[in-house]
């Protein structure tokens, strides 16, 4: 019998081009997975910041579209809606007032100002309707009647003088209370229209802290915080680096989280000429 072993080897060793060779195609196969990760990892982040950025204009959409409704409303009744009107324990909110100018007047006409803002009946059922206008869509507090949006009633880092003669209603979207219960005019925005806050985004409230559109709780008078810290009386969202708010003219900005808080301050106030300068040239 002819001895194949001379010829081919005995049969016992793999051949070694062949092992470096099924080496080479696993270390590529490897890379091959590595880079492919990566490349779908940067995919979900370019996806996700794409939406972000989608959600984002559609919350200043939002936003505007309220400022622009509080400007008609004065434009109507000379003067803006009181930020929650108290008289009488009804707390009727700011936001109720505009439904007819965000075109929403089918819940307008089923509302009752004149009765508690969630009187049983009508008034709830409408206070515990979904309204789009008030929800940002970044936001994931989720419950009916709930509102990513409030009316900025002042701020205690205001002017000093402006604090001493309105206290925390030195803004313009007031609370009706025993000092004042009319409401603001454009006449009295002393500081200017484009450079007043009316509305900031408040995002992620609970119901029991002013979270639901139609309660008239759903003000705030900026205190001490920074931007996006705490929903507690702040300015606050879930966008990164900062948030939107409407001025008295109908723009929206959108407010970074570094903003000086003197300048913060300056901006919720309506009468207290502060230097707001910085807010501008961000």
């Amino acid at each position: 019998m002819r001895d194949y072993r001379s010829r081919f080897g005995s049969g016992c060793s793999p051949d070694p081009i062949r092992r470096s060779n099924s080496a080479f195609t696993l270390i590529e196969l490897l890379v091959a997975i590595s880079i492919m990760g990566i490349l779908v990892s940067l995919t979900l982040n370019g996806v996700q910041a794409a939406r972000e950025s989608a959600r984002q204009v559609q919350c200043s959409n939002q936003l505007r579209q309220q400022s622009l409704a509080l400007v008609s409303f004065h434009s109507t009744w000379k003067s803006f809606p009181l930020g929650n009107d108290r008289r009488g324990g009804i707390d009727q909110a700011w936001s109720s007032a505009i439904l007819p100018q965000l075109e929403l007047g089918s819940l307008a006409e089923i509302y009752d100002r004149k009765l508690k803002w969630d009187a049983p009946g009508r008034n709830a059922k409408v206070a515990s309707t979904v309204v789009p206008h008030y929800r940002c869509p970044t936001s994931v507090e989720d419950f009916a009647g709930d509102t990513d949006y409030a009316a900025v009633q002042g701020s205690l880092l205001a002017n000093e003088q402006s604090f001493l003669t309105h206290g925390p209603n030195n803004g313009v979207m007031l609370i009706a209370s025993i000092k004042r219960v009319h409401p603001v005019s454009f006449s009295e925005i002393w500081d200017g229209t484009s450079y007043t806050m009316i509305l900031a985004e408040v995002s992620d409230r609970s119901a029991e802290r002013g979270g639901m559109w139609a309660d008239g709780n759903n003000v705030i008078a900026h205190d001490n915080g920074p931007v996006n810290v705490d929903n507690d009386n702040e300015i606050y969202s879930l966008h990164p680096a900062g948030a939107y708010v409407a001025l008295a003219d109908g723009s929206v900005r959108f407010i970074t989280e570094s903003i000086d808080l003197d300048t913060l301050g300056g901006l919720c106030s309506r009468d207290g000429r502060e230097d707001v300068n910085e807010f501008f040239l961000e």
